[in-house]
């Protein structure tokens, strides 16, 4: 299991700029490229939804198998909500984003850093929406003429308000891709990674094969 390191996102490292997602994501196909064919698996949490679409089309065209892409607490939405989302969000103070955070108990607390570190926790958040918003407005914009085979499964859970409604709002995905699933955890909020970590797993291990379903009244 790799994790990606996004530039410009450790609070420690105050001299490093963010990069842009196309900068990332040529980076990670080369890492991943370098490992071998694949298969691979690709999960993307919210912001980092649109970072691994990209990444798997990249890695697609690079020979590399994409198993599956697994989109967490993320929809598509249409162009005009992702526009009035950016200008909301480039709006906002670095302190204002921040203390937002702080009061989701799911992302952690940069309340907890000093005023300066936290601010940049802020900024690094504004930086991966504005970019993912951005690249979803263009994908709704002017929409693919080659779906990805790889199929992609939408993870939410049912108390996270980002996602309310993904019960129909979660197949405007199939604009990208041939075959769109949804897996539903019972609760969660927008960063159940962090706060239900067993049953995000769960799903992965399920939707890839790895492990086989429990069937009904088995426990």
């Amino acid at each position: 299991v790799q994790a990606v390191e996004l530039p410009g996102h450790d609070v420690s490292a105050e001299t490093e700029e963010f990069s842009p997602m196309s900068e990332v994501v040529e980076k990670v196909v080369a890492e991943v490229t370098g490992l071998g064919s694949g298969p691979i698996v690709l999960w993307g949490h919210s912001a980092g939804a649109a970072f691994a679409i990209e990444t798997a089309k990249q890695l697609t065209r690079s020979g590399v198998h994409v198993q599956r892409v697994f989109l967490g607490a993320q929809l598509l939405g249409d162009a005009g909500e992702r526009r009035r989302a950016i200008g909301e969000m480039a709006d906002r103070s670095d302190a204002e984003i921040a203390a937002a955070l702080s009061a989701d108990t799911g992302y952690g607390d940069p309340g907890a850093l000093d005023a300066q570190r936290a601010e940049h926790v802020g900024a690094a958040f504004r930086h991966d929406f504005l970019s993912a918003s951005r690249y979803l407005a263009e994908v709704l914009d002017d929409p693919p003429t080659e779906k990805l085979e790889t199929p992609l499964t939408v993870v939410v859970a049912a108390d996270d308000p980002v996602t309310e409604g993904f019960e129909e709002r979660f197949a405007a995905w199939q604009l990208v891709a041939e075959q769109v699933d949804v897996s539903v955890l019972t609760d969660g909020g927008h960063y159940f990674p962090r706060t239900r970590p067993t049953e995000s797993a769960e799903v992965v291990l399920r939707d890839t094969g790895l492990v086989a379903p429990v069937p009904a009244g088995d426990g």
